[in-house]
């Protein structure tokens, strides 16, 4: 028999982003005890115990989209798979990777590309094994140069207006998901965009741009690291509220919306 997801995140994340009516966002991280989701100078630290690890994968099958800042590309070079899940199981599917990257730093050898020009045209990869071609945003006006060594890469690019820091607006993102043709997206990280989507302003229609966020908190501390808010900027999270917990192996998962949502915000 194949198993099946969690209980809890078809209840309170999956049936939420297959049926919404516009773009769904969920946010997703794991922390430690002391709210740190990654070492000194972002270095990587495993956080989450097996269960939980298998939870993320299955949190992946129900997006159409998978977002992660450059900086995560540069500093980790990940995947982005699904590969903890049944391989087997035509229903689930591979998220489409998208990359915030205004100035276009990601490297043409990331994994993210190198596999999609490895494997992205072969038939026998349906499925969660299936390759996705990956989308990075970026600026209006890029570095030619950098546009033709990242589409020669395997890369689709998306031009968007920056707002006055030099980032992607992330209010813009809905838009771009309804125009490359995606209904949701799980955003991984980095802190940065992590914390940028957190304390977005709402969409055109007044909604809250976020609407489910999954932290797994993993038993340790790492004491000097970075945490959801980067350094420097000293502006706490947003009011959320509380949906549920569940114990996963060493780890506790928590589902909560931001407060808007949960006090009944029309969807």
């Amino acid at each position: 028999m194949t198993p099946a997801p969690p209980r809890f995140l078809v209840e309170h994340v999956g049936n939420l982003a297959r049926g919404f009516s516009r773009p769904h966002v969920t946010l997703t991280w794991a922390q430690s005890l002391d709210a740190k989701i990654a070492g000194p100078g972002g270095k990587r630290v495993m956080i989450s115990g097996p269960e939980s690890m298998l939870m993320t994968h299955w949190l992946r099958t129900m997006h159409d989209g998978i977002l992660v800042g450059v900086q995560t590309i540069i500093m980790d070079d990940p995947r982005l798979k699904i590969q903890l899940v049944p391989q087997d199981d035509l229903d689930l599917h591979s998220p489409v990777p998208i990359i915030l990257d205004p100035k276009l730093r990601t490297p043409p050898t990331a994994r993210i590309l190198s596999e999609w020009r490895e494997h992205g045209s072969n038939p026998e990869l349906t499925g969660p094994k299936q390759v996705r071609q990956p989308w990075i945003l970026c600026e209006a006006s890029p570095d030619p140069e950098r546009v033709k060594a990242l589409e020669g890469a395997g890369a689709r690019i998306r031009h968007v207006d920056l707002d006055k820091n030099g980032h992607i607006p992330p209010t813009e993102l809905p838009n771009i998901l309804e125009n490359i043709g995606l209904g949701s997206v799980m955003i991984e990280g980095g802190s940065r965009v992590l914390s940028s989507f957190l304390h977005a302003g709402p969409r055109a229609d007044g909604s809250a741009l976020v609407d489910s966020i999954v932290v797994t908190v993993g038993p340790m501390f790492i004491g000097e690291g970075i945490g959801i808010v980067p350094p420097g900027d000293d502006i706490g999270l947003p009011e959320l509220t509380y949906v549920h917990t569940e114990t996963m192996g060493k780890d506790s998962v928590m589902v909560a919306t931001l407060a808007q949502i949960a006090a009944g915000e029309e969807l």
